[in-house]
């Protein structure tokens, strides 16, 4: 493998197990260049300023059963307000009781900061309008309650109205000053400079425009398996390599201490390789966690309500034990039969499946499999 191959593959491993940051992108995106020349192989979250964005709010009452059916009649308001141009624009709805609306990226190219993203090793954990990302971020008090939200960029003001917790309306606008927003203090206002990290309290709109399929909740628990896992197998390699070299300097003492004999043939000297240990532990670095990790996330997202609990890999037998929760046996059968027909993974079996402990919900179930160990999963 070359080197600029390994090293990719290196910065593809750590972004997926990385922890997303927050980045704010303004238009033209030129703070998520910088960050993939300065920061490769890194997670993020892009934020996106209001001035790249167009805001809508569905009238209450339109038969919109779900975020499919929002964005098709978000794409179609944008294209009669905006033309031709509106073809281009990513779309990100978003859904929250009886208010719907969506946001149109028109200040960015979603296609060409992904693959700049890509090309940089670069995971791309969510795009969100910054107005959602600040308003998750208030405290549960204030989403409680009524009035108006303002966040202000400059010239750009998207004003949020709740009612007791409820997004009622959302208009973006153009302002010289928030007085020109009239006298009423608003419940909140925030900027570019707000730390925007999510705090418990009523749920607020959730717009991504990244495609829905394409992103799991699972991403991150698997993530963390995974590291644990490669963290491990590397500290038992480091311990084994230490035994060695210890072991080896007290024969070499021993040795040096008997009186001369009949050179006899020389030992074979003991390598790290014959430590099972290490053996394991280079196993366990050589698995192709990637691949691997990715299928079991894109299962786990189309069950939709399994819950990952943990990731255990036995690298020298080639076995894969997995924990998770379901609401509903059947899910967990059809979870192990779905793996079963992944190339490279065989004698697929849901081996338990049990009440869960107190605090969590649902049912525990366990899976295992043999796995591929030196190619794809």
């Amino acid at each position: 493998m070359s080197r600029s191959m390994s090293e990719r593959l290196r910065q593809q491993l750590s972004a997926r197990l990385a922890k997303p940051r927050r980045v704010f992108v303004t238009p033209g995106g030129d703070e998520f260049a910088a960050w993939c020349r300065d920061m490769p192989g890194t997670a993020v979250e892009l934020i996106v300023s209001a001035r790249a964005l167009h805001e809508l709010v569905a009238e209450p009452g339109l038969p919109l059963a779900d975020l499919d059916a929002v964005q098709a009649y978000a794409q179609q308001q944008f294209a009669h307000y905006f033309g031709a141009a509106a073809q281009r624009f990513a779309v990100a709805p978003w859904q929250l009781g009886e208010a719907v609306g969506a946001s149109a990226l028109h200040g960015l190219d979603l296609a060409a900061l992904r693959a700049q993203a890509e090309a940089a090793g670069v995971r791309v954990a969510a795009v969100r309008p910054a107005w959602a990302a600040w308003l998750a971020s208030l405290p549960a008090a204030t989403r409680a309650g009524s009035g108006r939200a303002v966040w202000h960029e400059g010239s750009v003001a998207v004003v949020i109205q709740l009612d007791r917790g409820r997004v009622t309306a959302l208009q973006s606008r153009r302002v010289n000053t928030l007085a020109d927003l009239g006298t009423d203090a608003p419940l909140a206002v925030g900027t570019p400079a707000d730390a925007l990290a999510p705090q418990p309290g009523p749920a607020t709109p959730q717009p991504d425009f990244l495609p829905r399929s394409g992103r799991s909740p699972l991403a991150w628990p698997l993530a963390a398996t995974g590291a644990l896992v490669l963290a491990t197998a590397a500290w038992s390699a480091v311990e084994s390599h230490r035994a060695l070299d210890v072991a080896q300097a007290a024969r070499d003492r021993v040795a040096a201490l008997r009186p001369a004999a009949a050179p006899k043939p020389a030992a074979r000297r003991a390598e790290p390789a014959d430590n099972r240990s290490a053996l394991e532990a280079r196993a366990l670095l050589a698995m192709p966690w990637e691949p691997l990790l990715t299928r079991v996330e894109t299962a786990g997202a189309d069950a939709k309500t399994i819950a990952w609990l943990g990731l255990d890999a036995s690298a020298g037998r080639g076995e894969l034990r997995l924990e998770g929760l379901t609401p509903d046996k059947l899910l967990a059968l059809q979870l192990a039969e779905q793996l079963g027909t992944t190339p490279g993974w065989r004698q697929v079996v849901l081996s338990r499946f049990s009440a869960a402990e107190t605090g969590l919900t649902g049912q525990r179930f366990e899976i295992n499999a043999r796995v591929a160990t030196g190619g794809g999963s």
